[in-house]
């Protein structure tokens, strides 16, 4: 049962690419700006670029990516930021859902929920949250998908809302955003639980500086 509900969302856009195949052409929408105009800035934190290799880049099929790394120096685990644009998404080439891909990574997710951000400007965001672990690694991940005007966590409200805009304005754009925080291991002992707060207060500020700037480089919405 738990693998049929994995799957469901892929199945779902699965069917919804069908069925919007034969009601509207779908446009292809770049970005409004480079994604690599993107700006994070965290105290402390040096930014670089890192390249997604062309085999991950043909199994995710992102028309266009931002793959960054910050660190406070060489030991630290920084953090990294994943922005992987889809111009246009039909069946085989649309967004993975990192509930899928991680755990084929190795990744095992021990927690899974979902966290509020306050934005600039005010109002709020709803985006999720993995605590994940990996051979004794473990890692905070929020990610959300950014798109035609919403910020949404649920795979299946994406899906949904994929399906009604392709229909309605021919347009299936649309972005996940992913920020990894590995969690500082040194120093435990056997058994001792790592101290998740500054993970989060991380990419808390991370995902509060995101949420505007990726909406700045992403198209207007069909119905702006």
């Amino acid at each position: 049962m738990a693998n049929i509900v994995r799957f469901a969302p892929a199945a779902l856009l699965g069917v919804g690419c069908v069925l919007i195949s034969g009601i509207r052409g779908q446009q292809r929408v770049p970005p409004s700006r480079p994604l690599a105009t993107l700006q994070v800035n965290v105290p402390g934190y040096v930014a670089r670029d890192t390249t997604v290799d062309v085999a991950e880049q043909k199994v995710a099929g992102m028309s266009h990516y931002l793959s960054r790394l910050y660190q406070r120096g060489p030991d630290s685990p920084g953090f990294g930021v994943y922005v992987g644009y889809y111009d246009m998404q039909v069946q085989g080439k649309s967004i993975h859902s990192p509930k899928n891909c991680l755990p084929g990574a190795g990744w095992e997710p021990l927690d899974v929920g979902v966290r509020t951000i306050a934005v600039p400007g005010g109002g709020s965001v709803r985006v999720n949250r993995f605590l994940l672990a990996n051979k004794g690694a473990q890692a905070v991940v929020y990610y959300w998908y950014e798109g035609r005007g919403r910020v949404e966590p649920s795979e299946y409200v994406v899906k949904w809302n994929l399906i009604r805009d392709a229909a309605r304005y021919g347009r299936t754009e649309e972005a996940l955003v992913r920020i990894v925080v590995p969690i500082d291991m040194r120093g435990l002992q056997p058994g001792q639980r790592p101290n998740y707060d500054p993970a989060d207060q991380l990419a808390t500020t991370v995902a509060a500086q995101l949420v505007p700037g990726v909406k700045n480089v992403l198209p207007a919405p069909p119905n702006a």
